[in-house]
């Protein structure tokens, strides 16, 4: 990315700025508060978009020059221009600038050196165009010895990244660290659980033998005195059904000669009634008749007489005939007269008969019973007698018989347990050994999935280049060597970064960045304040980036510092730029300047 000319107004320390870079190295110089640093913050702005000194765009205006209301930044590229308004902040010409994750660390390449980790490795990955696959992962998973059947279950996992892999691992271990304590009631311990082994409680096969051949012999037994117990309790129950049924019988048959005597009283008195009725229906046949059921029979005798007049025809004629007869014959004819108190009492004395002669009947089926029972008693068998006392012996026999099965029956349970804690015992150590197993091959896959394992491996294959072009660029300064390490680490000849002064970080930075647009293919960098070397440090950075753009490795460089006076330019690859006030001079060449 080739930037051909720069043109700022109003933008903080940069009042009026207008620098033709027709060279590839730019070196920008001039007093504190000339306004270097607002240059290459203003570059950094069109490109990127976001301001450094504000959080918010509606904090834009801030960021225009003291006194002014309006300020801009232009950058005229081989592609065209790229600007931004302020205080609006409105950019024009996005689509120029390069598509690249490295743009803001050439622009800036202290951001590399202060990003996370992370942010440096993905950076890295991307620019070295490492891809990897999950089928890559998983040959390298098994070249470490991880076991195949968790690696062939994590594969697609590894689609989401090592991160989602390493997650995934971990999980799985912590179940199965947990799967290993409920087989084992103990916290799992990588020592702990390396050869733990359940105790194996003590168990004797014969005497479960033994005594499953007696709790036999006594369910045999239990059953032969069962049945013998069922059949004593049957004839007893027999034998005192027929006892009570031969004393209902003998009190049933002890009744007969009361029955029979009280049939000859309830027949006497029934002929007593019979008797009275005719004399009583002999004296009510000439008295008045009064009721109901001489207006009835008066009616009907009357309607008898008209169907007779009327020549016949009626179809219950000879009913209600039979029934008029029925009348005359206890009361007398329908016009006779004959004793009122005889035909008051009369019903009554009917009643009384018809009472007697169902009393007797009953005595006579009374009787008739009694004498069947009494036949029955003569010709019964008598039932075989059954003492209390053998089935009171029968039942403590079997109750014996119960509890001795219940203490076999315990011995035998006991022995069971003692087997089944046994064979409980060598099935919690097999699957805690498992368990155990499922954990170290989990922990193995999380461990080779970690930044220090196979994305160490791979990213470590994939800084080589990197460091290479690192190693190739200090050569050129003649510096220490930087390097970046699997870990994302950045050391200089080994020692860390954060230990370095400020001089050998700008040093580090300096190559870095220079790295970062060589391998980017941006062909871009921004070094800000290289005042911070020494007069040799600073031979060394000029003879760096003339080098760099020399020799085409890249097309615009810009190296900003604080310096009393302008220079002479190093090379023609430079075009030195004074600032003062904001302000920019013409450019001063090398043979201009001699």
């Amino acid at each position: 990315m080739r930037i051909n000319r720069i043109t700022i107004e109003n933008f903080q320390g940069a009042r009026a700025v207008d620098l033709d870079l027709g060279t590839p190295v730019a070196l920008i110089a001039g007093p504190n508060g000339a306004g270097k640093s607002s240059i290459a913050e203003a570059v950094r702005l069109a490109m990127l978009g976001t301001p450094e000194r504000v959080g918010l765009k509606k904090e834009f205006s801030a960021l225009v020059t003291d006194g002014a209301k309006l300020g801009a930044v232009t950058l005229d590229l081989d592609e065209g221009a790229i600007g931004i308004g302020l205080p609006k902040g409105t950019q024009s010409g996005e689509a120029l600038v390069p598509q690249s994750p490295a743009l803001p660390f050439v622009l800036a390449p202290d951001r590399f050196a202060a990003a996370k980790p992370d942010e440096r490795r993905t950076l890295l990955f991307t620019l070295m165009g490492t891809k990897v696959k999950p089928d890559d992962i998983e040959r390298r998973l098994v070249a470490r010895g991880c076991a195949a059947t968790p690696v062939t279950q994590i594969k697609p996992i590894l689609r989401s990244g090592f991160a989602a892999g390493a997650e995934h691992a971990k999980q799985e271990a912590t179940q199965a660290k947990g799967a290993w304590k409920a087989a084992t009631g103990e916290q799992w311990g990588s020592q702990k659980a390396e050869g733990w082994a359940a105790e194996i409680p003590p168990f004797d096969q014969a005497a479960l033998v033994a005594e499953r051949a007696t709790l036999a012999g006594v369910d045999a037994k239990l059953e032969q005195h069962t049945k013998a117990l069922g059949t004593l309790e049957q004839k007893a129950n027999a034998y005192a059904a027929a006892r009570d049924q031969i004393a209902a019988r003998q009190a049933q048959a002890a009744k007969l000669p009361a029955l029979r005597q009280k049939l000859e009283f309830d027949q006497a008195e029934c002929a007593n009634l019979a008797a009275k009725i005719e004399a009583l229906q002999a004296k009510a046949g000439s008295g008045a008749r009064e009721g109901l059921i001489h207006e009835l029979a008066d009616w009907l005798y009357s309607a008898l007489n008209f169907i007779e007049a009327e020549g016949g025809g009626f179809e219950a004629y000879d009913v209600a005939d039979a029934a008029l007869g029925k009348y005359v014959a206890q009361y007398g004819p329908i016009d006779g007269k004959g004793d009122p108190e005889a035909v008051a009492a009369l019903p009554k004395a009917i009643e009384a008969r018809d009472l007697m002669a169902r009393s007797v009947e009953n005595d006579r089926r009374d009787i008739a019973a009694a004498e069947a029972t009494e036949a029955q008693l003569q010709d019964a068998a008598a039932p075989e007698a059954i003492q209390p006392a053998d089935v009171e012996a029968a039942r403590a026999k079997v109750a014996a018989l119960r509890a001795e099965r219940k203490a076999v029956d315990d011995r035998v349970q006991a022995l069971l347990n003692a087997k089944q804690a046994a064979a409980g015992a060598t099935e919690r150590t097999q699957n805690a050994t498992r368990y155990h197993r499922e954990v170290l091959a989990w922990l193995a896959i999380g461990d080779a999935l970690s930044p220090d394992g196979i994305p160490g491996e791979i990213l470590s294959e994939a800084l080589q280049p990197f460091n290479d072009k690192l190693a190739e660029l200090a050569t050129i300064a003649g510096w220490r060597v930087p390097e970046i390490g699997a870990d994302m680490g950045i050391t200089w000849e080994g020692r860390p970064y954060r230990l370095l002064s400020e001089s050998e970080r700008w040093r580090v930075d300096a190559l870095v960045g220079a790295a970062l647009a060589v391998v980017s293919g941006l062909r871009c960098l921004i070094l800000d304040r290289f005042d911070c070397l020494d007069l040799p440090g600073r031979a060394d950075a000029l003879a760096l980036v003339d080098a760099l753009g020399a020799d085409g490795h890249l097309d615009t460089i810009l190296v900003l510092g604080t310096l009393k006076a302008a220079p002479q330019a190093p090379s023609d690859a430079f075009t030195v730029h004074w600032l003062d006030q904001g302000h920019s001079s013409g450019p001063a060449r090398l043979k201009e300047a001699a």
